[in-house]
């Protein structure tokens, strides 16, 4: 008895270039949502926060939201940590909301973070980086402010001192 070729048809190269042609074609179809931009309105999200309570933007409809992504292992965002809790505090009772979206991998790196902190603000998991990759966030920190109305104010990049005199100002134009 002889030898015996496999009588299964593999796929050509041809078919190959043909099926990643029609896959591109079909996603490229689809509908994606505009990227966010200020005066556009804010991507909806629900996440969950420490406690694995779930949380919305719609949950902060009529406040002003600054929503900050973050990670532990990221140096600015330790940087700037200590300034948007001043922020809260000072301006939380006034209709203000931090809403800080960790990116890290592991849940169980935020909680002592959080305490070694003193961080008193909302904290949420973006577990697969759902939402930052929605919202468009390549590098960390980094910040959009949300007017009361929903729309986007601003987008900022990088570390800042949130309760600066100049930044508290914008915030309470925002706030009025």
């Amino acid at each position: 008895m002889g030898f015996q070729r496999d009588t299964v048809k593999r796929p050509t190269r041809r078919g190959a270039v043909f099926f990643l042609a029609a896959a591109t074609l079909a996603g490229a179809c689809a509908e994606k949502p505009a990227p966010p931009a200020p005066g556009a309105p804010a991507p909806p999200f629900d996440l969950l926060d420490l406690d694995e309570r779930p949380h919305g933007l719609s949950d902060f409809a009529g406040q002003v939201v600054v929503l900050n992504f973050w990670a532990t292992w990221c140096p600015p965002c330790v940087e700037e940590m200590p300034s948007l809790q001043r922020l809260q505090d000072l301006l939380g009772d006034d209709g203000l909301e931090v809403v800080a979206v960790s990116v890290d991998e592991r849940y169980s790196d935020i909680p002592p973070f959080v305490a070694e902190h003193g961080l008193r603000f909302l904290v949420l998991h973006d577990l697969g980086k759902r939402v930052s990759r929605r919202y468009e966030v390549f590098q960390f920190p980094e910040t959009w402010i949300i007017r009361r109305d929903g729309t986007l104010a601003a987008h900022i990049i990088g570390a800042r001192d949130w309760a600066a005199p100049a930044s508290l100002e914008i915030f309470r134009d925002l706030l009025e």
